[in-house]
């Protein structure tokens, strides 16, 4: 039996090829030679050349932060936000220019402004206190994630909250990666992982919501590019230089209790161990205002610690100024409103005001997709019409420079001039308004458009 294995082993090792017998050593050795005469010729299929490890320049790439440091990240944020002042006011001030004294919508259709202010003012969502919380976790967390619940009589929305710490991973579209399409999570002390279907719109042709906002939940994230999933805080790149000044600023303080600690030194000469003990038993602190009587013999006198060191408010405005750059505020928004002249104030202000406009612009396209998944839902169980005007607008808190007396003179020169120009045939009544319009945007005040104005640009479109 043994005879006969050895056998087949020996008739497995070779295959015929044409009137020869090669044998498995020979075609690998062949198959070698052959890959190697190939790999010369075309490098990118591989072989001894590296370039089969290059990717193209267009290809899309995860630019994620692994997940432990992702979760690392937003524990750090939240703890800096919880401890350092400097952190917490620049994330307060975020929220404050962004939410200001809130938001106010205008809608075409009763019916339709009846639905959103349901969903506005239901107990629940309550989104004249929220939206505080939620533009703050923003800056925070760098993500915000709320999780829908539909009422399938009436289509009432309800939301929900998700804390990103607890979400996992985040899904794209295969086709279009700027679309996200699901959420992983997991509750805490809970092995289950839950996928969720962030809202988006359904293009599923024979779909009954073709059209319409659907899914689960919604996801928001900031401060990311197009290759990335999840959002990033707005103190990711400011961690360290936080908490680098927290740590030199309790430096100083604790310099500053040593300065102001000293102690009695007591020199007695000619006396022993024995007599020293005996004569510190019996000594008192003395009080402020009593007497102190000695002979020569004893010599009292306080001792302060020399610590040599210079001011060091020139080096805390260093690293300060270095975490408010990288933040984007001026340094006179932060107790440094002495060190800086009105005009030079109004400024420096300006690049912060953009800054500010832009999450507030972001925000409110957030916003948007709420309330347009709000009417889809209404629109989905019957109580708006298919064909209802959806149009609404939302109007935010403008984020203006409060130099009132310079944008009067400005306002009232500019009119001026535009009476004038009129007046001289230079320019039609239309474009003083437009000109007028244009400026007036530049000071966050958006001006409603007039119903010829509507139709012209109806038609335009058209």
């Amino acid at each position: 039996m043994l005879k006969k294995s050895k056998k087949l082993k020996e008739s497995s090792s070779i295959e015929l090829a044409g009137d020869k017998v090669i044998s498995f050593k020979e075609r690998e050795k062949r198959s070698i030679e052959l890959k190697n005469r190939i790999a010369e010729s075309y490098p990118m299929v591989g072989g001894a050349s590296d370039d089969n490890l290059w990717r193209s320049l267009n290809q899309l790439t995860n630019r994620d932060l692994y997940t432990l440091t992702q979760k690392r990240m937003q524990d750090i944020a939240f703890f800096l936000y919880d401890s350092n002042p400097m952190a917490k006011r620049i994330l307060e001030i975020m929220r404050d220019f962004v939410v200001g004294d809130g938001f106010k919508y205008s809608v075409v259709d009763p019916g339709v402004k009846e639905v959103i202010d349901n969903f506005w003012n239901d107990p629940d969502n309550n989104l004249d206190e929220e939206l505080d919380t939620n533009v703050l976790e923003l800056g925070i967390f760098g993500e915000l994630c709320l999780p829908t619940w539909v009422n399938g009589a009436d289509g009432s929305v309800k939301l929900g909250y998700i804390d990103p710490v607890t979400i996992l991973r985040v899904f794209k579209d295969k086709s279009n990666p700027k679309i996200h399409r699901k959420l992983r999570w997991k509750k805490p002390k809970s092995p289950k992982e839950i996928d969720l279907d962030i809202i988006n719109i359904d293009k599923r042709i024979t779909s009954k919501t073709e059209g319409k906002l659907i899914g689960e939940c919604f996801f928001f994230a900031i401060n990311k590019v197009s290759g990335a999933t999840r959002g990033r805080s707005d103190l990711l790149s400011l961690a360290d230089w936080l908490d680098g000044h927290d740590q030199f600023l309790f430096a100083r303080l604790e310099r500053a209790f040593l300065i102001n600690t000293f102690i009695w030194d007591i020199t007695c000469e000619d006396m022993n161990e024995k007599e020293l003990k005996e004569f510190v038993k019996g000594l008192t602190l003395p009080k402020s205002g009593s007497i102190r009587a000695h002979n020569q013999k004893i010599k009292w006198e306080a001792i302060v610690p020399k610590l040599e060191s210079d001011d060091a408010s020139n080096e805390a405005r260093l690293f300060k100024n270095q975490i408010l750059g990288g933040a984007g505020y001026p340094e006179h928004w932060f107790s440094e409103g002495g060190k800086t002249t009105r005009a030079t104030a109004l400024e420096m202000g300006l690049p912060t005001l953009k800054k500010l406009k832009s999450r507030q612009r972001k925000f409110i396209g957030f916003l948007k997709r709420i309330l347009n998944y709000v009417i889809d839902q209404a629109i989905i169980a019957g109580t708006l019409k298919e064909g209802v005007n959806r149009e609404f607008k939302i109007i935010p808190t403008p984020i203006v420079s409060r130099d009132n007396k310079g944008v009067s003179e400005a306002m009232s020169g500019l009119v001026s001039g535009l009476v004038l120009a009129k007046e001289q045939g230079w320019i039609t009544d239309k474009k003083a308004k437009v000109v007028l319009n244009a400026v007036l945007s530049q000071l966050g005040v958006e001006m409603e458009a007039d119903e010829e104005e509507k139709k012209e640009e109806k038609q335009n479109e058209e």
